[in-house]
């Protein structure tokens, strides 16, 4: 299943519709700020200070919450709160993993599972369990700025929105 949205400038707050394949409304992702103190920060800073984000299903319910760790001595660092769809909540770190180089990597825990997030400079996005790519994203360059996001494994469809979030928050910000 691929599924498609728009990107807002990197300080907007306005949300952007997530649509399947069938161009049905799946879901939002949205940029937020604690205070309009940080959105005027941000927003002199170039939308590169504070990386938060929301992602809620069709209805409008909360599911993925991101967090930037904002710290000046680690690494990259996001706390993504996940309630699926039974009202289970979860808090999941990402923390930046590479060493040198233009590519992103990193790694998140999921019902007691090791995935990992792999973004070379070009291609697409994956997620990967145990080497077999369970999802995948990529942003383009033209006009009006888009994402596709692409479910590979069918299994794991409960979590369409925390996998997206994951991919938004981590290669969307800077």
């Amino acid at each position: 299943m691929i599924y498609t949205y728009r990107f807002h400038n990197r300080y907007s707050t306005k949300r952007s519709e997530i649509r399947d394949e069938h161009d049905q409304v799946t879901g939002y992702v949205q940029r937020t700020y604690a205070n309009p103190l940080m959105k005027v920060l941000d927003f002199l800073l170039e939308g590169i200070v504070f990386a938060d984000y929301r992602v809620t299903d069709r209805a409008g319910n909360l599911r993925v919450e991101a967090k930037q760790v904002r710290t000046f001595f680690k690494r990259r660092q996001y706390i993504l709160h996940y309630e699926q769809e039974d009202g289970t909540r979860t808090s999941i770190p990402i923390i930046d993993k590479k060493r040198f180089g233009l590519e992103e990597k990193t790694g998140f825990e999921l019902e007691g599972r090791s995935y990992e997030l792999h973004k070379p400079v070009i291609d697409w996005g994956t997620i990967t369990l145990q080497g077999t790519t369970i999802a995948e994203w990529k942003s383009s360059l033209t006009l009006p700025p888009k994402a596709q996001f692409r479910l590979a494994d069918p299994s794991h469809e409960a979590h369409v929105l925390l996998l997206l979030g994951i991919f938004h928050t981590y290669l969307h910000s800077k």
